[in-house]
């Protein structure tokens, strides 16, 4: 599909958004694959990995260190650290990633087992040097040393620790992060007074002038698709060139997977390099139509020129987009 296909297809999307249709932002439910389907032992037992020290070099880390809950399941820091210092990207949220198509800034996991890291010939946080640096063999190993995690393994499974049964059963919790709890979700699913009048104002710029809705479409809050925003490159990168080098077409240079915004303003911080610390820093970026000066930057960013008023309305909807329970998980 040619690029001003691709537009005039999200303008119109957009506006039947705005027509009304509260039923199109409703969450559906979380795609399940064939070969990990989901049992309350193999979520539980994803639930304990995940902030389980023993899964990173020198039990130093857990997936739970880079992302924090109370941040929305995203970075601390404005940029992930790891056993090779400080990286070059931000942690992205896991709230609602089980709806992702592909995972990472650039896209390069196909699935969210496939992005743990632990399948054979796909580095990813817990085998990465630079990152977790765990050895998933030995992981596996240790893991099936412990009386407990073996009996848990053979209950979610049928067998003990393996790589897969890892990567599978941090999947199965991941899935299960999905933010239903929200106001704006309460709001689509019938009930009016659950987010204020600012909120539906918010809701409508959106939507519409401010045009958000293009890219963060419903009912994800994300096309899962990839789009050069004109962030500016801030922390140890010189260059990031984003989907380009998974693809190695120049036209992606600079371009990194829409995330969806829920939780979002719960995060610390913001975009795939942590440019910006807080929700106005974000929209006025929008505002000024990113970085015109960009030349692969995509051509839906427009300059908006939005009023303080509009902004703060703006800022008001993107705050109903966070199911505090997701924010206070914890260890089990």
């Amino acid at each position: 599909m040619k690029r001003t296909a691709i537009i005039v297809a999200l303008l119109g999307l957009a506006g039947t958004a705005q027509a009304g249709n509260l039923s199109a932002w409703k969450l559906p439910p979380v795609p399940v694959p064939k070969d990990n389907p989901q049992n309350a032992a193999k979520i539980e037992l994803g639930h304990r990995l995940l902030f389980d020290f023993r899964l990173s070099k020198n039990d130093s880390m857990n997936c739970a260190s880079c992302h924090l809950p109370a941040a929305g399941g995203a970075g601390p820091t404005p940029r992930a650290f790891g056993h090779g210092g400080e990286l070059g990207r931000w942690a992205p949220s896991w709230v609602n990633s089980g709806y992702s198509t592909s995972l990472f800034w650039d896209g390069r996991a196909d699935s969210l087992e496939q992005q743990t890291g632990v399948f054979p010939g796909h580095l990813g946080p817990i085998s990465a040097p630079g990152e977790m640096g765990g050895d998933v063999d030995s992981i596996a190993a240790r893991l099936n040393a412990i009386p407990e995690y073996r009996k848990q393994f053979v209950k979610a499974f049928g067998s003990e620790a393996t790589p897969t049964n890892i990567g599978r059963a941090i999947a199965a919790y991941e899935r299960t992060l999905v933010a239903t709890g929200s106001p704006f979700q309460r709001y689509v699913n019938g009930d009016d007074k659950a987010i204020s009048p600012a909120a539906k104002r918010g809701f409508d710029l959106f939507q519409g002038k401010a045009r958000c809705a293009f890219c963060h479409t419903p009912p994800l809050m994300t096309d899962n698709g990839f789009h050069n925003i004109g962030v500016p490159q801030v922390g140890p990168l010189k260059e990031d060139l984003g989907r380009y080098e998974v693809t190695k077409d120049a036209a992606d240079k600079g371009k990194f997977k829409t995330p969806s915004l829920y939780n979002s303003a719960s995060f610390a911080f913001f975009m795939h390099d942590g440019a910006f610390s807080n929700l106005k820093e974000v929209v006025d970026h929008y505002s000024r139509g990113g970085n015109p000066k960009d030349a692969n930057q995509d051509p839906l960013m427009t300059r908006l020129d939005l009023s303080e008023k509009e902004k703060s309305d703006l800022i008001a909807f993107l705050k109903t987009l966070t199911d505090e329970r997701l924010n206070r998980i914890s260890a089990p």
